[in-house]
């Protein structure tokens, strides 16, 4: 018996030391793709590779890409191969190569190469997210939703859900304001109103049903983070197990409502001017889906609601640390208006440029996407190079790193809007301020997205002199969230004007 024991005992050892070791040479192996091209590697880690990522925060490496591309390009090197666990994946350094894979040779870098799932997660399946033939003909069918003609329709509808916000900050002057809470509750009243035609009042209403799933779509867990690891690096065995990337509340939530509100304008005869709206008729005219329309809805309450409030609060955490910038701004915004009967309109948006300086370098400095993502769709020579880039392959391009090199921006960490006035934007390379991503793949809804926030911003300066609280710690970024955020809350103060 006990030889028995010994020889089971045995074979168990040498079958869990054979999986080890095939395991470890796998890992090796992979580890040589970049060497074998002859492109510069940073010297990857078992078993993550040149990550220390383990369970993100979203489907994005984050902050990591600048880090990257300052090492790279301490180097003195074009471009970089790197490994996201065993994926190989190319870190490009050079303007002019962002220029050429985002614009110039746009065709072979279609795919943003992000997961989905429209079986079990339809609303994943959103403009965003999809790749290929897919993507082309949903972005042709929806450009023309964010013309300057829909942008005024909505306009009025975003000046209105200032006053609420205005309300809110009048009634916690000289207090500490967790900023970001106000502009969130903000954008969502704006982002309710625009894609649905509901008024959310989320000042007077904090736990209505849009706040409290504008939450839920950045809130952190081990379990979504743990979906989002395995959904990044195994994409094929995710959609047969059926991950999703948003809870089934979310989901429900979204299709729900679309549903709902289509059935009932159409059941009534009902036209709004809304996002929504504009959604149906093409869903008459495009033979869009409902599930295409809840898709594309819910990245426009997700997406609008948090890059906006995010810039928003860096603009004004910003703005109260830089009181000459503020001033020189309010002067602006107080001399434009009076030329509008003191009211905000399309036109006096325009008009304000130095408010467009200012927003430009809180976007340079906080880009929301810290990384553009783009997945070779057929293999590719790297320009001047006989580097073949081969299909499959995740190329990354660090907005962060870009936006932050002192070759393009001495002193990058002050900030200083004359960076983006006309004379010094000319002496600049075009594609190390990208952040909306360029191309045809840049983001549809840039216009929107910096329309709510000029409009919150000239409303708060307007009314507000902001000042800096001593609660806020000095800003460091989330290194895991897909979109910018800080580690620690920002707060400020606030006094009539």
């Amino acid at each position: 018996m006990g030889f028995l024991i010994q020889d089971t005992l045995t074979e168990v050892v040498l079958i869990i030391t054979t999986v080890i070791l095939l395991i470890t040479n796998y890992f090796h192996q992979s580890y040589k793709y970049w060497a074998k091209k002859g492109v510069p590697t940073i010297r990857p880690h078992f078993p993550l590779g040149n990550t220390n990522i383990l369970l993100p925060k979203g489907l994005s490496v984050g902050t990591l890409s600048q880090k990257f591309y300052t090492e790279f390009k301490k180097r003195g090197e074009k471009f970089g191969g790197v490994y996201l666990v065993t994926e190989p994946n190319l870190v490009v350094v050079d303007p002019e190569y962002v220029k050429d894979i985002l614009c110039k040779d746009f065709q072979y870098f279609v795919d943003r190469g992000f997961y989905y799932n429209e079986k079990d997660d339809p609303i994943s399946a959103h403009l965003f997210a999809l790749d290929g033939v897919q993507w082309r003909n949903l972005r042709v069918k929806l450009t023309p939703t964010f013309t300057s003609g829909k942008m005024k329709m909505m306009f009025q509808t975003v000046v209105d859900c200032c006053n609420f916000m205005k309300e809110a900050i009048e009634q916690n002057l000289a207090q500490d304001i967790e900023i970001k809470e106000i502009l969130g509750r903000f954008t969502t009243d704006v982002i309710g109103s625009c894609a649905f035609g509901i008024e959310c009042n989320s000042f007077k209403h904090p736990d209505a049903e849009f706040r409290k799933m504008g939450k839920e779509i950045f809130q952190y867990s081990i379990w979504g983070s743990l979906k989002a690891f395995v959904s990044m690096n195994l994409p094929k065995l995710s959609l047969q197990l059926g991950i999703t990337s948003v809870t089934k509340e979310v989901q429900n939530f979204f299709t729900g409502i679309v549903t709902d509100t289509v059935n009932m304008r159409q059941d009534n005869n009902i036209r709004r001017n809304d996002f929504l709206q504009i959604l149906m008729d093409l869903k008459d005219s495009s033979g869009l889906t409902l599930d295409e329309i809840a898709a594309q809805v819910f990245l426009f309450f997700a997406a609008g609601f948090e890059t906006s409030s995010t810039t928003m609060t860096f603009a004004l955490y910003e703005i109260a640390k830089n009181p000459e910038i503020q001033k020189k701004l309010r002067e602006e915004i107080c001399q434009v208006l009076e030329n509008h009967d003191g009211k905000i309109t399309y036109d006096s948006l325009t008009e304000m440029k130095y408010l467009g300086q200012v927003m430009d370098e809180t976007l340079r400095k906080y880009p929301p996407l810290t990384t553009l993502n783009r997945r070779c769709t057929k293999d590719y020579t790297l320009r001047d190079t006989d580097v073949i880039i081969e299909e499959g392959t995740p190329v990354l391009i660090s907005t962060l790193g870009l936006h932050t090199d002192p070759d393009f921006y001495p002193e990058p960490e002050k900030f200083d809007p004359e960076r983006f006035s006309e004379e010094n934007k000319k002496d600049r390379h075009q594609f190390v301020h990208l952040p909306f991503g360029d191309g045809p793949r840049n983001c549809i809804g840039l216009r929107f997205g910096l329309m709510q926030s000029k409009i919150g911003v000239i409303t708060t300066i307007k009314n507000f002199k902001v000042l800096d609280s001593s609660w806020t710690k000095p800003v460091e970024f989330d290194p895991y969230t897909f979109m910018l955020n800080t580690s620690d809350k920002i707060y400020l103060r606030f006094e009539k004007v």
